[in-house]
């Protein structure tokens, strides 16, 4: 970190470390002094702030984008504004954060709420009217400059579990305004927390790279496990110095946490030297949604998705578009051409300034791997159009994160196939753009084909439905994963159950709900009207419910009521259930 711009990140981390030390907010929501000096920000609740996620966690395929705060296990706390500001968008999605407000603020930042349960009264009434304008739960809205404007520390929403939630938190980010670029929060200074505790390098990887065909070939030679010393530093169990290829790079699965939870977190920053000069550094920051997919060549994959601990990847892949490698030689690649001893730090820094150090000897000595890859070379760079029997498949550039030898074969078809199963790669091997499969669909009978879609087998032999659809005697679709493929027919419609019986009293409840499911293609769309009018129905796909929360306003009370809901899956079969219900 010599250069003027991680000179600037050092000064970030120096004012982090001052507030990440200092404790969580109390609930009269007096700002830390850094922050009201620097930022202005003020916590979004009245409790301390413990978090179940920090910014740059890998989330498969992207990066944590803000900071996930605990709200005690439940949902309905009162979330306030971090600053003064004017709403600017309001998402409602069952996906994603669910419920969403965006805030722009003075200071050229926008903060962002997600997974709510409820926003504030007015704000609650004005997209339930639109929702019942445009007859659809889903909605993103830009409101009318200045029709919701809050004052810092003002309740603006109720906290919830909603969208792709995995329980009870409020979802927080703050943005550059202009380039909705998300920020590192606690690296920043804009949040307290409490954090005292400096990463743990867990495991270390060598990856070895040879090249074949002119294609590299990445090959786990080392996993080790490593151990702290007396002094508080790592190195590895075995302190002989580690043999090594010629060319190759680290991995390190690193633990992080704050104090008072257990939930894993992201490392803030990575700097490796060799023999004391820097050769890598990383700093996760800045990150923005157009690029949040090239997470996948940051992580060491598929040992990262196997941990709750990420594993980074100390090396940049040609294709790596991520802002955050702040100086890299040869982009990380450790290349020895004697047969003397080097020395390797890897230095590990968290969001509020806590450091460790993983230092070790190597030597060169490795000799290359017994087993030669095979396979036909894909050049990342160029377009590739490529077809095997009744398989088609087609690479479009930057697709890949490097150039790979593809593995292709062809396997008998099976009981529940339309065709023979197609081995494309190896799912292990993740993607950042599109690639096309097209099957031949010469056995399909001419019946289904509006039935068809292409389909995976798992390790396991799980089936999961791939999408695409029927054209021209071939099913055609476009995937980011690599897999075995095959045709496959969905002609079962979705299930509907009702959480009630028809004829049902309802004046004293406030809510209605369905579980509806579907056993391949997935729910594709659901509408519901009351006594023949449209009428709104919330879902919520991690639990599978629809519901209705009754608007007194809008139907006629102490009546009888008729329901009618239908839901469609991927490939347009349809279930109907026609009821009735007193209110």
């Amino acid at each position: 970190m010599r250069n003027s711009k991680l000179s600037r990140i050092k000064k970030w981390i120096v004012l982090s470390a001052a507030v990440c030390y200092a404790g969580a907010l109390p609930a009269q929501y007096t700002p830390h002094p850094a922050m009201a000096t620097e930022f202005g920000f003020v916590s979004p609740v009245s409790f301390p702030v413990l978090l179940s996620a920090n910014y740059g966690e890998l989330r498969g395929n992207h990066f944590h984008s803000g900071i996930d705060v605990k709200t005690q296990g439940v949902i309905n706390k009162p979330i306030r504004a971090i600053a003064d500001g004017t709403v600017v968008r309001i998402a409602v999605s069952p996906s994603g954060f669910g419920k969403a407000l965006y805030i722009n603020h003075p200071n050229g930042t926008t903060s962002v709420y997600g997974h709510l349960e409820r926003f504030s009264d007015s704000i609650e009434r004005y997209i339930h009217e639109i929702q019942y304008v445009r007859k659809s739960f889903a909605v993103d809205v830009t409101p009318p400059a200045g029709k919701f404007v809050f004052k810092q520390g003002e309740q603006i929403a109720l906290s919830g579990n909603r969208g792709s939630s995995g329980g009870p938190h409020l979802h927080l980010e703050v943005r550059e305004t202009d380039s909705q670029r998300p920020l590192n929060l606690l690296a920043r200074g804009m949040l307290q927390v409490r954090d005292t505790i400096p990463p743990k390098p867990v495991v270390l990887y060598y990856i070895g790279v040879d090249t074949v065909q002119g294609v590299p070939v990445h090959t786990v030679r080392w996993k080790l496990s490593v151990r702290r010393d007396a002094r508080g530093n790592y190195t590895l169990l075995d302190t002989a110095a580690l043999r090594v290829a010629r060319n190759g790079y680290f991995a390190v699965e690193a633990e992080e946490k704050k104090n008072g939870t257990d939930n894993p977190m992201g490392i803030y920053a990575f700097d490796v030297t060799y023999d004391g000069k820097p050769a890598f550094s990383m700093v996760v920051d800045r990150i923005g949604f157009d690029v949040g997919r090239y997470c996948y060549a940051a992580a060491l994959y598929p040992q990262s998705r196997a941990t709750r601990n990420g594993v980074y990847r100390l090396y940049k892949l040609p294709n790596n578009r991520l802002p955050v490698y702040r100086k890299t030689v040869r982009n990380g690649l450790l290349t020895l051409d004697d047969d003397g001893r080097h020395e390797v730090g890897i230095e590990l820094t968290d969001d509020c300034g806590n450091a460790s150090r993983l230092a070790f000897r190597v030597v060169r000595g490795l000799s290359a791997p017994q087993v030669v890859p095979d396979g036909i070379p894909v050049d990342w760079t160029k377009d590739f159009r490529h077809q095997q029997g009744g398989l088609s498949l087609s690479v479009p550039r930057g697709a890949l994160y490097e150039s790979i030898l593809l593995d292709l074969s062809e396997k008998p078809k099976q009981r529940y196939a339309y065709s023979p199963l197609y081995a494309i790669h190896t799912p292990d091997v993740p993607l950042q753009g599109a690639v096309t499969v097209s099957i031949d669909a010469s056995e399909l009978p001419a019946e289904l084909r509006s039935k068809a879609l292409l389909a995976t087998v798992g390790r396991d032999g799980g089936r999961s439905a791939a999408g695409g659809a029927w054209k021209e005697g071939r099913v055609t679709t476009e995937t980011r994963s690599f897999g075995t493929y095959y045709i496959a027919v969905d002609t079962v419609a979705p299930r509907i159950t009702p959480q009630f019986k028809s004829g049902d009293d309802f004046a004293s409840r406030k809510t209605l709900s369905f579980k509806i499911s579907d056993d391949f293609s997935g729910i594709g769309s659901y509408s519901a009207t009351i006594d023949g009018k449209w009428a709104l129905f919330e879902y919520d796909p991690k639990t599978a419910t629809l519901t209705h929360y009754f608007d007194d306003g809008r139907w006629s009370r102490e009546t009888t009521h008729v329901l009618v809901l239908t839901v469609a899956d991927g490939k347009g079969n349809k279930t109907v259930f026609k009821g009735n219900y007193r209110r």
